[in-house]
């Protein structure tokens, strides 16, 4: 082998060796870029779940907070109807009938005309018997046809 052939032979390789390096650079860019990307990637979740973990915790407070207002909303409503018995034990004591009042969510429908007339001539006390015709006057005129 002459001189000039294994010159060539040694430029031939460092050429094929330079090539590689090349194609080895490109890569090594490329998996380079692909890190950083997947980086910003992991912090912006890392900031996501920081964030998951503050409403957590949030909800978790809000949900201790609103059961302690379930039990004060019980201890309110036992203090009321227990209010309400003691008052009505005293209303009795000095001598006021007892009346019952229905809840503010119950409405009872409304009485037709014939209903009323039956409610009034089945009233046998003169006094309620007057006051519940003058409350319900036009409906028993327009039960029995005057207008």
């Amino acid at each position: 082998m002459t001189l000039e052939q294994s010159l060539n032979a040694l430029k031939a390789a460092f050429t094929g060796k330079s090539a590689e390096a090349e194609k080895l650079a490109a890569e090594h860019a490329s998996v380079v870029s692909i890190n950083a990307e997947l980086t910003n990637k992991i912090s912006s979740l890392e900031i996501e779940a920081a964030k998951a973990d503050a409403m957590s915790k949030q909800i978790e407070e809000l949900t201790a907070k609103l059961n302690e207002s379930e039990k004060l909303k019980e201890s309110a409503v036992k203090q009321i109807e227990s209010v309400g018995k003691k008052s009505a034990a005293i209303a009795a004591s000095v001598g006021v009938p007892a009346v019952e009042i229905s809840p503010a969510g119950e409405t009872a429908a409304p009485k037709s005309n014939a209903e009323i007339w039956e409610t009034y001539i089945s009233e046998k006390d003169a006094v309620k018997k007057l006051s519940f015709y003058n409350a319900n006057r036009t409906a028993i005129m327009a039960h029995l046809g005057i207008k």
